[in-house]
């Protein structure tokens, strides 16, 4: 092989490796992806039906409560239990439609709750007409230890199904994980190998000309000439191997952005065709072509979401001191629909001047912004932006009145696809606070969650101060000033 055949082929057989490496992990992922749903659905049926075994606790001790003290306060447990234990169990269904096993338990469980449900208010209605001693003797007659027993033995063994469930689930997200690193790891070290010998064949290849150049100019120096233009010509190669290295860098983000174009065309075509042919197609024609749609649109925006996780860091600029009320302003502008449409009320203080990505600190803001707006309660949301001094750093906290997050997931919510509740609750990938993370690390910080269910958030983030140089003339963050409102 002549040595142009001989880079060529190393270099072509670095790049093949480079693109199946590239298409394999773009393939595990995904399924590594779907086994990480999949570990959070069962994790979701657990809670719950552990949340229909403490409705059932809730129900008897109302009921038990009303019948000994005639206090009606204790039928507020009663009623509230009842109402939740059957939205419930009608959400396990659902999630559970897909598992046998799982339908025929709720085929015993749901007729033992309605007698137990049933015996309840017979009960109950007893201590209304006929008074406690009635009631008493009506409990003391009854087998309740012995159905609720047995209610607790099968919601056990559907929690026991569950866990078998998690444990076989996270089995296989393990092995998928691993994979996913083999495979990654395999390929870049044979395209590293292919790549070294290439080199070890230009290097030969640049030595023996180097001795022949010698021997030339020894036996004829009209050779000159011949031996600089063939050297020239070697060090354009060298020069084209440098740039070939520097595009192989890029391949995986091109790959990874041109993936979006094909998601486009399987979009439009697909609703195309529901267009062209929709009175020829039935229901469950129309049906399957939604389905592709709504796949390719979660695909795409799920690739953009990865696509912006990834520039935090690869397409970065420069720190420089910043606004963040100036930056909190475009902010506000960018959500006017949203806060528009869900009557938020924006509350904030003077905020400072830190040195940082502009560009990112914006995204930092509208991100948690946006979370707050979306993940609200029943009242119109109500942002409270607050800014505090702690030596070098700023620690700004952003405060809503929504839903909340419970303590042991405030870690858990930061990492990347970590989801707490399903797309149909809530809209969105799981990536914008792996991103604020992200953000708010290159710039030196750390950022949390304080909350509660139920109760709002407080996510707090820190970024350094910018230079006291800088801020003369623009801000002067120790007069206290009126807050400003936004609506």
């Amino acid at each position: 092989m002549t040595f142009r055949s001989k880079t060529l082929a190393g270099f072509g057989l670095a790049l093949a490796i480079l693109i199946a490496v590239c298409v394999l992990s773009y393939r595990k992922v995904n399924g590594n992806v779907a086994d990480r749903i999949w570990v959070t659905h069962t994790y979701v049926v657990m809670e719950k039906l552990d949340a229909a075994r403490i409705n059932l606790i809730d129900v008897e001790s109302g009921q038990r409560g009303y019948i000994l003290t005639g206090d009606e306060s204790f039928l507020t447990n009663y009623y509230d239990g009842l109402a939740q234990i059957h939205k419930n169990l009608k959400d396990v269904r659902e999630l559970t439609s897909d598992n046998p096993v799982q339908q025929r338990n709720l085929d015993l469980l749901e007729p033992s709750v309605e007698v137990k449900l049933k015996e309840l208010r017979n009960r109950i209605n007893l201590r209304e007409k006929a008074g406690m001693r009635a009631a008493a003797e009506d409990f003391a007659a009854g087998a309740d230890a012995d159905r609720t027993r047995q209610l607790r033995a099968q919601l056990a063994n559907m929690r026991g199904e569950e866990e078998r469930l998690l444990m076989q689930r996270s089995a296989e997200l393990d092995l998928s994980s691993r994979a996913t690193g083999t495979v990654i790891v395999a390929g870049d070290a044979m395209a590293l190998l292919f790549l070294f010998l290439a080199a070890i064949v230009v290097r030969q290849e640049i030595e023996r000309r180097a001795r022949a150049e010698e021997g030339v100019r020894e036996l004829n120096a009209g050779l000159e000439k011949r031996v600089a233009e063939r050297t020239e010509e070697l060090a354009e190669r060298a020069r084209d191997l440098a740039r070939s290295n520097s595009e192989l860098q890029q391949f995986a983000y091109v790959a990874s952005h041109d993936l979006q174009e094909p998601l486009r065309m399987v979009a439009s075509f697909t609703q195309l065709l529901a267009k062209r042919y929709g009175d020829k197609l039935d229901d469950d024609a129309r049906d399957f072509i939604n389905y592709a749609v709504d796949g390719a649109t979660r695909m795409q925006t799920l690739i953009s979401d990865l696509l912006s996780y990834s520039r935090v860091g690869t397409q970065a600029r420069p720190f420089e001191s910043t606004d963040c009320d100036a930056v909190l302003e475009r902010v506000l502008v960018n959500l006017r629909l949203a806060i528009d449409e869900s009557g938020a009320t924006i509350v904030q203080d003077p905020l400072p001047v830190v040195l940082g990505d502009p560009q990112q600190i914006g995204q930092l803001f509208q991100n948690l912004i946006a979370n707050a707006i979306k993940f609200r309660g029943t009242q119109p949301p109500c942002v409270q932006i607050h800014a505090q001094r702690h030596g070098s750093d700023w620690c700004i906290s952003i405060r809503d009145n929504g839903i909340g997050v419970a303590p042991e997931q405030a870690d858990r919510i930061f990492v990347i696809f970590q989801r707490l509740h399903t797309k149909t609750e809530y809209p969105g990938t799981g990536i914008g606070l792996a991103v604020c993370k992200k953000i708010v690390e290159r710039h030196g910080g750390r950022i949390w969650v304080e909350s509660n269910p139920g109760a709002g958030s407080a996510f707090c983030f820190t970024l350094p101060a910018a230079p006291k140089t800088e801020q003369q003339g623009e801000k002067k963050h120790d007069e206290l000033r009126t807050p400003v409102s936004a609506r």
